[in-house]
């Protein structure tokens, strides 16, 4: 994936929150997927309608965080969510 992809989360992936992480239940598939902080939160902003560089751009705002590095992690975050199917 790219700074410029804007990826859709499928329909009907389930979020819940745990103590150390997320958990993502897709329930046409039955899979399980946990998540930690960082990726729970990359996951909660991926809506359909922002990039991967307009997520990276608020992570970095709010953290501090070098711009190059998050947007790395995003989009290093959004593969892995293509890969297991996650997104429509």
């Amino acid at each position: 994936m790219k700074a410029s992809d804007v990826p859709l989360p499928k329909d009907g992936v389930l979020f819940r929150e745990i103590e150390d992480g997320c958990v993502l239940y897709d329930p046409r598939t039955e899979k399980v997927h946990s998540l930690n902080v960082t990726a729970g939160f990359i996951w909660c902003l991926i809506d359909g309608e922002r990039s991967l560089g307009d997520i990276a751009g608020e992570i970095s705002s709010a953290s501090g965080e070098g711009g190059e590095t998050v947007l790395r992690d995003v989009i290093s975050a959004a593969d892995e969510f293509a890969r297991q199917g996650l997104f429509a």
